[in-house]
Parts: structure tokens; sequence; C-alpha cells
């Protein structure tokens, strides 16, 4: 399959949260192909053995099987935290591999697949250490493979270096803390909330009335108490009206927390919004009111 060129893309948080609207076409017909897990299409397994193995890829074609494979662990995440029990976000079997390329250094790795691999490792990473669930800035594996480019001799363009010098000074920072903390009589630093912001992020508050975060789905943060919203991208107070677009349902809610992604509901929320047994907001319309 011939390489697909794509232009770089700085998606940030919310970006990647949008991603996830598309689908993978996954045919009856196909034939099965190693590696290829029950429900999958056949082109997605090839795509993971040819990243696997080096190979260039389709781009679309890729991020569209990572965004089905995350659709599909996000709502077997929610479903066991319906049960009481506290999995943590995974990624997909495509990010996986696209990763494992990306913290080698590899230059023959499609960068927008790589950046797209990296926003979605970090969101899982900043909704796990939210919960409890794993360490608070981790430097993502596109990073990791700028830092061995770096051992190489090899250069790093000013744009990579740009986010990853953020990441680099995160972990230092956390490292640092955590080291004075266990000196210190009894000091502790307070817990990190969400990651930095993204270069492509705008820090500028949204007009009322003015639709955020387009294009992106939602889904649970995993917090109780009354219908409530957490956002990484929207400051806490900000009012705003969330309609899924498949079944008409909307609720106005306040952001009253920081989350790794541009809009979370809290349990309440999702509830008034929801359709039954769903656990993702696939088509959603965020507005902010207030």
């Amino acid at each position: 399959m011939g390489r697909t060129v794509f232009a770089r893309t700085v998606l940030g948080t919310a970006g990647l949260v949008a991603v996830l609207g598309g689908a993978v076409a996954c045919g009856s017909g196909e034939a099965r192909v190693a590696g290829q897990v029950a429900g999958e299409s056949s082109a997605c397994a090839q795509i993971r053995q040819d990243i696997a193995a080096g190979r260039a890829v389709n781009v679309g074609a890729a991020q569209n099987c990572d965004q089905t494979e995350f659709a599909a662990l996000e709502n077997q995440r929610q479903a066991a935290r319906a049960k009481g029990e506290k999995p943590a976000m995974q990624i997909s079997a495509t990010c996986q591999a696209v990763n494992t390329r990306a913290a080698q250094g590899d230059p023959a790795l499609d960068f927008g697949l790589a950046f797209h691999c990296r926003q979605r490792e970090r969101f899982a990473n900043t909704t796990n250490a939210v919960s409890g669930l794993g360490p608070a800035n981790k430097i993502s594996s596109l990073c990791l493979g700028e830092r061995a480019k770096k051992a190489r001799g090899e250069t790093v363009d000013a744009f990579t270096e740009s986010f990853c010098s953020k990441e680099e000074a995160a972990a230092k920072s956390a490292k640092s803390g955590a080291s004075g903390g266990s000196q210190g009589a009894g000091r502790q630093a307070p817990p990190t909330r969400s990651a930095a912001p993204e270069p492509s992020q705008s820090t500028a508050p949204a007009a009322s009335g003015e639709v955020v975060c387009p294009g992106s789905t939602v889904t649970l943060s995993g917090e109780a108490g009354a219908p409530a919203a957490s956002s990484g991208t929207l400051p806490v107070g900000t009012k705003v009206k969330v309609t899924n677009l498949d079944n008409g349902k909307s609720t106005t809610v306040e952001v009253t927390s920081v989350s790794g992604s541009c809009m979370l509901l809290n349990d309440a929320a999702f509830e008034q919004v929801r359709e039954a047994g769903k656990f993702l907001i696939r088509r959603a319309r965020i507005e902010r009111v207030g």
C-alpha cells in the first residue's frame, strides 16, 4: 500500500476526543488475517501487522481502526465501572503498535499517525492519573523517541521539541517534587489534575452561545453528585449545554472540575442524555451558555 502523506495537524486534547467520531467498515466476508481479533475487520489486523513490520500504511485508515478499537475498549471500561469496578483506560492495539515504533524514534513512521497516537496515549495517562490508576506526567512514546533521536545525534524539529520539552519538564518537576516530599517533614505536593495544555489548545474563554469542542464525543468522568461536567479546555464555572445528536436529548451543566479532555460528564449528567446501554456519545453538540 502506498504511503499517504498528510500535513501535520496540531490536535490538542479536544481534537483528540473529536477523532472518535470515525468508523471502520467491517465486512463479514473478509478473509481473516493472523492476529485478527473477534469482530474486527481484517483490514485493521493487516494495518497493525504493517505498522509492526515498519511498512507504510494509509494514515486515515489506521486512525479509523484506532477510533473503532478505542470506542469498544471504552464501552467495556464504562460497563465495568457501572458494576463498581475501577478499570484503567486503555489505548487501542493499533496505537500500541504505533507507539512501539514511536518510542524507538523510527524515522519511517508517519508523524501525523504518531502524533495522533501520542494524543490518545496522553489522554489515557491523564485520565488514569486523575483516577489514581497511574502516575501523572508520564512522557509519551513519541517524546521518548525524540529523546532516542537526540541520543543518536539526530536532529529533532522545532515543533516536536516545543511539546516534548514541556513533557520532559513536567516529568522532571513531578520527580523532583516527589523526592522533596520524601525528605520534607510532612510536606506533600498538590495532586496533578491535568496535563499541560497542548500547543494548539486555546486558553481564551469561549463566548456565550459559541459551540466548543466541535465534533467531540462525550463520555463519563466517573464522578458522582449532581449533574456536572469537567473540562481541560473550559474554566471551572463555565456553563455548557450538551446535546446528544443521536437522540436529541440535552442537558445544561456547570464545569466543576478539570479533566484531560475537552468535555466529560459526570454520571448524573450523562444519564440525562445517554442512549440505553451506551457509554459513549459519538455525536455531541457542546455550547457555552454562561
